[in-house]
């Protein structure tokens, strides 16, 4: 790996490993006992346009609220946590309820998941330092305009128009695919807990989905959850992240600075925006060790009860046929919906025993009415869980 030296608190010589019980509160009492920490220097702030400049490495600039000092990461059997110390206040922006510029913060955990520098993008395409490669997805918070907005997922593994809009559809269908990507190009979702999720930008909508964060009373500190089936996995089903795997994970804290010590000495009072980042050393070899079951290398895929394959042909007019297994004897619900998640129609709706299935939709709802053209999708549910695919109707 193409990265820098880690500066660690713990040092093991070839994997690093943690799990330990976090609650998302803004107590930080349960971090004390984490020992997978990076520190960062003081005052080495930066702006975040130096990279495009051309320039070899980033501008000083004063910033106290994204000036990293300490970093934490750590796991548990469903997800991944993430801390943070600052020498200002974590989140903080202007408001234009203050008759200010509305601004933005971000709180960005960037993730190596395949240990692979040939697949994802380098920290510097988005103007971080110091710099390292091989970056596939993102756990983030944003605030904005004075107050939290969205905690969502990243997905950077693009290259041109065209991938992004295969990897669009592909995450409605809840797949995620590795491969070389550029920082420009990625996709931006909130999951919810039933797994529907929403594309996001920033400075969009208010979404509170799976992803959780507090910060500290005095601002200093804060804290991020992000379960890992919030990635989802390949078009075989594999987990884009799961227990077993070794992660490369980058620490960023970065905002658009109307209030920073650099906007201030400049008089701007609020109004114009002063950019300003600081990233941490990559925690580099994090082993997701499963302490459940002692598996310590990538975990074997578990077995699924059911699968759900792509309807074909696709896009299809006037109909297209779904096709499904089930690996044991279950109830079943399959039905089509709308890009709003209303049920459109319902094909299935019973006990069903194990093995393969197929049928047609005709592009029509309940009531035998002609759906428009539109994209819609067919949702399997059964043990509990759910599959969806993605469809394309043409008229």
């Amino acid at each position: 790996m193409k990265k820098s030296l880690l500066i660690v608190v713990l040092l093991l010589p070839i994997i690093l490993f943690s799990q330990h019980n976090i609650i998302i509160d803004g107590q930080f009492d349960d971090w004390n006992a984490v020992t997978t920490v990076v520190t960062d220097s003081a005052h080495d702030e930066h702006d975040t346009d130096w990279f495009g400049d051309g320039l070899p490495q980033p501008v000083p600039r004063k910033y106290s609220d994204i000036d990293i000092l300490e970093a934490k990461f750590t796991h548990d059997k469903e997800n991944l946590y993430a801390y943070v110390k600052a020498s200002g206040i974590v989140g903080r922006t202007s408001s234009s309820a203050d008759g200010q510029k509305a601004g933005r913060y971000y709180y960005i955990i960037t993730i190596d998941v395949d240990n692979n520098d040939s697949t994802g993008y380098a920290l510097q395409e988005g103007n971080y330092w110091p710099n390292s490669t091989g970056y596939d997805v993102n756990m983030e918070v944003e605030f904005y305009d004075g107050a939290f907005n969205t905690g969502h997922y990243i997905h950077h593994d693009f290259l041109n128009d065209a991938e992004l809009a295969q990897g669009s559809i592909d995450l409605h269908n809840h797949i995620l695919r590795l491969g070389p990507g550029t920082y420009d190009y990625y996709t931006q979702w909130v999951v919810f807990p039933d797994s529907s999720i929403v594309e996001v930008s920033d400075r969009g909508p208010v979404y509170q989905g799976i992803i959780e964060v507090a910060v500290s009373a005095d601002g200093h500190e804060a804290e991020m959850k992000a379960p890992m089936w919030g990635w989802f996995g390949d078009e075989n089903g594999v987990p884009t992240i799961q227990l077993g795997d070794t992660l490369d994970i980058s620490f960023s804290l970065e905002a658009s600075g109307e209030l920073s010590e650099s906007a201030i000495e400049a008089g701007y009072n609020g109004s114009k925006s002063v950019w300003g980042s600081d990233t941490a050393e990559p925690i580099q070899g994090y082993v997701l060790t499963d302490l459940w079951s002692g598996v310590k290398q990538r975990a074997a895929s578990r077995p699924e009860s059911f699968h759900l394959k792509q309807n074909y042909p696709n896009p299809f007019n006037p109909q297209t046929t779904i096709s499904y297994s089930l690996y044991e004897k279950a109830p079943v619900r399959l039905f089509v919906a709308n890009s709003n998640g209303q049920i459109v129609r319902r094909l299935v709706n019973n006990v069903q025993q194990a093995g393969e299935y197929s049928l047609q939709w005709d592009g029509r709802d309940e009531n035998g009415k002609a759906m428009t053209s539109g994209i819609y999708f067919t949702v399997l549910k059964s043990a509990g869980t759910q599959k969806v695919r993605c469809m394309i109707l043409l008229r």
